[in-house]
């Protein structure tokens, strides 16, 4: 193969792939670059000789795809309709002819095509259309994925050529999938009897939503779409078990935009062209349902993701058509539900870090508390918030994520602080080298000869942002040098804590200033004083449920330590089998860029402030609140709640500087002072839950897991042969069971009352 025709795809912005092709096999024998080494913007005609070995035995050559490059893919050994991608064909020509200009087409060896186009706002791999047992017939391949093409044996690209791709536009795009995904004969989710899939709304909202959803009338859905700018296509023709109505975008020359199902009030978008709203194309995989949209999803999307203006919109809806909702309670004034609680609101986040965290094969809400973790330590001291006067609020979190040894706490620590750790590995490297230089001028100055007048060179500072694990002096130590802030990292929180309580001195009142985020000084005897002033530091790591009453030494339970954590404190999943998975690139270069963009101002301190509209919200929060505080007689509601309030305004920042990406606005805005509320009603739940190990009120409040589960399904009276019964349900074996009836009933522990003897006793519950 002539490395100029390698040359002149690399020019065009394609990754060729050169391979050995056997045609006896028709596999590839051998591939001249390592594809999996490729990336999107690492591989490009200036380094391509790094890559290619071996180019004269080349006869094949394949095509890793990444935006704007893509590939429809036309299988059809999968379908007995043979005529099928010719109908496709001749339908996109009917609609805009354009399309074909812009567009290259080969066979391929089974028969089949390909379609190559350009279109910048291609992600990942889609499937377009399915046989009716699932055989996949129609798929666009994108987001690092090989095609195999023409000049590989049982390739030849018979229309146009790559230098003809041009990009689409949406519309055209539009063209392409509506008239593909009319072939999928599979799974319709509303056109057989099953239930439609349900949609998920914030708990706070979730009553009022539904009854939504489900009691609006028909002209009521219809003029919702309109307002989208959607409109019934009048002469569509309908199969015979279509249960949807077809929808076309005002202006568009694609079959359709839209299938409306007006039995379950849903609507799924088949078009990229209508701003804001998700459609098929922004699935992340098959079972993502987020495009399905209902009259609520609508409005919410309608009114920019805010909630607040939804449930007006809702409400008014409703009164103007007679219908009567049950009113909720708001959003600022929401009851304590252990239970729904502890339920993640992962929608408070960008779209980016939601696909994310849904992307990993590790227990969500773990990602999710150690993602706010990281985008703390992004932020760091570049921004603060000016909550009333004199009142300044820094984005300081102390987070405590608590699970089980063994269920990823770890790797799902790694995977969010990657993006921070990338950077500070890179400041490391540039400080490794910057400390050589010094030593070599700092060698040249102590051996000038006299009169040379040569400066004593400066030492260079070593940045970061992650403290593996710390002292406070460590900490002051590098914070001194950091002055955008650190955060300390300990993998096992209870080691740290433990720690914290070994060394002598005032280390644990240092780490409870640390929280504020003033100046913190370390004087010691014979030693020079180590000041910070504005310091930031924030604590994360992971804890097992058994040592996470290390938090409430006596000392603990008066000084307020661990008021000041949030606990992450789901039930744990069951650990999942072995299977392999991978991150899709595009989600992790989305991700990237949601940190990039904080990164970009770190170094450039602001402060924001309260729109009048987060404000009123954030004070009708905060007096219900007072009013709870005000009624508490203990010291633990009360310290919880304050330290709350305050944690309410540091998620409204977090928040905000998220959802600002490449310009900072200054303003929080209501709606992110509203995702606010609601993430702190979540680690008000799970403080709850975890206070019954920090401060049990009963010795069954020191139980969790399955333990709990089996002492909550003990009768109030039993023997032993009943117990193990029981127990048989919760994965307790006999001796298990045994071992547990004889240490409940130990008088120290006082969860049982044991009587009769050895062979023939009867346990009682005492609580």
């Amino acid at each position: 193969m002539e490395q100029s025709y390698i040359v002149d795809l690399l020019n065009l912005g394609l990754k060729p792939v050169p391979m050995v092709w056997d045609s006896v096999t028709k596999t590839a024998s051998s591939h001249c670059i390592a594809h999996s080494k490729i990336t999107s913007n690492n591989y490009d005609v200036t380094n391509f000789h790094n890559f290619i070995s071996n180019l004269a035995e080349a006869n094949g050559i394949g095509i890793k795809l990444f935006s704007p490059f893509g590939c429809l893919d036309f299988d059809l050994k999968n379908t007995e309709d043979k005529q099928l991608f010719d109908k496709w064909l001749q339908a996109v020509n009917s609609l805009d002819e354009e399309i074909l200009e812009k567009i290259c087409i080969e066979t391929t060896r089974n028969g089949g095509y390909h379609v190559y186009i350009k279109y910048a706002k291609l992600t990942s791999k889609k499937s377009l259309a399915k046989g009716i047992n699932g055989e996949e017939i129609i798929a666009i391949y994108t987001g690092g994925t090989l095609s195999y093409c023409d000049p590989t044996p049982g390739y030849n690209m018979y229309h146009n050529e790559w230098q003809d791709l041009e990009e689409l536009t949406d519309d055209q795009y539009d063209i392409l999938v509506s008239s593909a995904i009319v072939f999928n004969l599979h799974n319709d989710p509303f056109n057989d009897d099953k239930e439609p899939i349900k949609v998920e709304y914030p708990i706070e909202y979730e009553n009022l939503c539904i009854q939504f959803d489900n009691n609006i009338t028909d002209d009521v859905f219809n003029i919702l779409l309109n307002d989208m700018g959607l409109f019934n296509v009048a002469d569509y023709k309908y199969g015979k078990k279509d249960k949807y109505i077809a929808y076309l975008r005002k202006g568009s020359k694609a079959r359709y935009s839209a299938k409306a199902y007006f039995g379950a009030k849903r609507v799924l978008l088949f078009t990229s062209s209508i701003k804001g709203f998700p459609c098929w194309s922004d699935r992340q995989h098959d079972k993502d349902h987020t495009w399905n949209l209902s009259p609520t999803k609508i409005l919410y999307y309608k009114n920019d993701k805010d909630w607040i203006s939804t449930i007006e919109e809702i409400k008014a809806i409703a009164e103007s058509i007679g219908l009567d909702l049950v009113e909720h309670k708001p959003v600022t004034d929401q009851g304590l539900i252990p239970k729904d609680r502890l339920k993640f609101p992962y929608d408070i986040f960008p779209e980016a870090v939601q696909n994310y965290i849904s992307s990993h094969n590790f227990q969500h809400e773990y990602l999710a508390g150690f993602a706010l973790s990281a985008f703390s330590t992004a932020i760091g001291n570049s921004v603060s918030l000016l909550a009333n006067e004199g009142y300044n609020v820094k984005p300081i979190l102390y987070m405590a994520v608590v699970a089980p040894p063994g269920a990823s706490k770890t790797p799902s620590l790694k995977s969010m602080f990657k993006f921070i750790n990338d950077v500070d590995s890179d400041t490391y490297k540039h400080y490794v080298s910057e400390r050589d230089k010094y030593k070599q001028e700092l060698a040249h100055f102590k051996n000038q000869k006299k009169g040379e007048g040569m400066k004593e060179p400066e030492a260079p500072v070593m940045r970061q942002m992650v403290i593996n694990d710390s002292t406070i002096e460590m900490a002051v130590k590098i914070l001194k040098y950091n002055p955008m802030g650190c955060c300390v990292v300990a993998d096992e929180l209870a080691g740290f804590l433990k720690r914290m309580v070994r060394y002598e001195g005032d280390e644990k009142e240092k780490w409870l200033e640390m929280w504020s985020g003033g100046n913190i000084k370390i004087q010691r005897m014979a030693r020079e004083e180590d000041v910070v002033e504005n310091a930031f530091c924030s604590i994360v790591g992971g804890i097992q449920p058994g040592v996470l009453d290390a938090l409430s030494t006596k000392e603990n339970a008066h000084n307020g330590f661990y008021h000041r954590f949030l606990f992450v404190y789901p039930k744990p999943m069951d650990k999942p089998n072995w299977q392999q998975y991978e991150t899709p690139e595009h989600i992790k270069v989305d991700m990237a860029n949601v940190f990039n963009s904080i990164f970009y101002f770190r170094n450039d301190k602001c402060v924001y402030r309260l729109s009048p509209e987060a404000n009123d919200l954030y004070a009708e929060w905060y007096n219900n609140k007072n009013q709870k505080y005000n009624r508490s007689s203990t010291d633990d509601p009360k310290g919880i709640i304050a330290k709350y309030q305050d944690y309410c305004l540091r998620f409204a920042l977090i928040l905000q500087v998220i959802h600002d990406e490449g310009a900072r606005l200054f303003i929080v805005e209501s709606k992110n002072m509203e995702r606010a509320i609601r993430l702190t009603e979540y680690f008000f739940g799970n403080m709850h839950k975890a206070m019954k190990v920090l401060a049990p009120e009963t010795p069954v409040d020191k139980l969790s897991g399955n333990h709990l589960d089996f002492y909550n399904a003990l009768p109030p009276s039993f023997t032993s042969k009943t117990a193990i019964e029981v127990a048989k349900n919760y994965n307790i074996k006999g001796p298990n069971c045994k071992m547990l009836l004889m240490r409940w009933s130990k008088q120290d522990a006082y969860i049982l009352t044991k009587s009769g003897d050895k062979y023939d006793a009867t346990y009682d519950k005492n609580f």
